[in-house]
């Protein structure tokens, strides 16, 4: 009976949601906030996260008129794999304390609309839970502070649970100093003592539906971690993976299936992801939650594009708030995007279908683009739809 009535409101919840304006809107009215600000916040000052967005608005289209009725196709292949929509779900931490659909309701959201869900090591759920409760197929993204061992292990289960993409994330030899967190009282592994347990708790206790979902499935904060009752894990503790490129090599070697490097932001390093074995890299600066300072990733895209040429395909991931920004992402050589925020927005406002209701909102967006740039397809866009960017224009509020 609980989970009818919480359908119903995740109904009325995404049917507000217009813009991923509108989903980060309404995740913020039902998380508390120590929730709200692990997903919206970055590393020190959230200047990077800041130059993803800012790249973004600085992108200037070049249209072409008067060519007539265009009817856009926005499916393409990711590593040989059909989608109708180029925009994946990016890995995410802790994303059950979203809601209670977590990794399984996106998958499936994502699945819904024809694209793919990458899970994540510390999603909150094991490998074996979410496949088994999402029934449809994804990617998983690897973190292993055990080193090799540990990683093989992880590797081995995903195999076994019908994993076929492996996404190394290389970015993470340690964690970024993520301030909205430690600001909370709350640092790696998310937990609840005697110096944090009291305005945690009214944070918790101003957000009663979310409250009240946590409860009725069995997820909790506690000193070992935020994750299901009974499995004990410190998540986050394991997310600062210091792998090397002979590590990627050596996951490759023994993975059965195709492997993508994440956190890609040079052209050199999109080579050294192709020797090791990659066969795709995600251009990604983690949402600027690692290092502060680093490029827009929008901004290294081409140089990457034109690095590994056709040994590997390209995604990117970094401050895709728009169906447009999609678009020129794709114009600038990228197979396809990744997006984080705007899904766990969706996630956190209304479930499964907010995810659903914001790849919705992006993939019209898209259509609409397409169709004002006068481009039948998104394997015709190139950088011939692009011209100069605009100087000195900044991300909105």
């Amino acid at each position: 009976m609980l989970r009818a009535v919480y359908s119903k409101a995740d109904e009325r919840a995404a049917a507000r949601i217009h813009s991923i304006r509108d989903a980060r809107r309404g995740a913020r009215r039902r998380l508390p906030s120590v929730v709200f600000d692990y997903v919206d916040g970055a590393a020190d000052d959230e200047v990077t996260m800041q130059r993803n967005e800012a790249a973004f608005c600085r992108v200037t289209f070049r249209p072409k008129m008067a060519i007539g009725p265009v009817e856009p196709r926005l499916s393409t292949t990711v590593l040989d794999l059909p989608v109708d929509l180029p925009v994946l779900l990016a890995p995410g931490g802790l994303i059950r304390l979203l809601h209670p659909d977590g990794a399984a309701g996106a998958a499936r959201a994502a699945a819904s609309r024809g694209t793919i869900s990458v899970l994540s090591t510390v999603a909150g759920s094991s490998i074996e839970d979410v496949t088994a409760a999402a029934a449809v197929p994804m990617w998983f993204q690897l973190y292993a502070a055990g080193g090799r061992s540990e990683a093989d292990a992880l590797c081995a289960r995903a195999a076994a649970a019908g994993v076929e993409v492996l996404v190394v994330t290389v970015d993470t030899p340690t964690l970024g100093n993520r301030e909205r967190d430690v600001r909370h009282g709350v640092a790696p592994p998310l937990r609840v003592d005697a110096h944090n347990a009291v305005p945690l708790g009214v944070q918790v206790l101003a957000r009663p539906r979310w409250a009240a979902q946590l409860a009725a499935t069995g997820l909790r904060l506690s000193r070992r971690g935020a994750g299901p009752a009974g499995h004990g894990q410190g998540l986050l503790s394991a997310v600062a993976s210091p792998f090397s490129w002979d590590d990627v090599a050596h996951f490759k070697e023994g993975w059965r299936g195709k492997l993508v490097v994440k956190g890609v932001l040079s052209g050199d390093d999109g080579r050294r992801a192709v020797a090791a074995g990659a066969d795709a890299v995600i251009v990604s600066n983690h949402g600027g939650r690692q290092l502060d300072g680093a490029p827009a990733t929008l901004d290294v895209l081409p140089e990457v594009v034109a690095a590994v040429g056709d040994t590997a395909e390209v995604l990117v991931d970094g401050g895709v708030r728009r169906g447009s920004h999609v678009v020129a992402a794709l114009a600038l050589g990228a197979r396809a995007v990744l997006v984080g925020r705007p899904y766990l927005y969706g996630l956190g406002a209304a479930g499964q279908r907010g995810v659903e209701r914001v790849l919705d909102v992006m993939a019209a967006e898209m259509r609409r683009t397409l169709v004002l740039l006068g481009c039948p397809s998104v394997g015709d866009l190139g950088p011939q739809w692009l011209g100069p960017p605009a100087q000195g224009e900044r991300s909105g509020p």
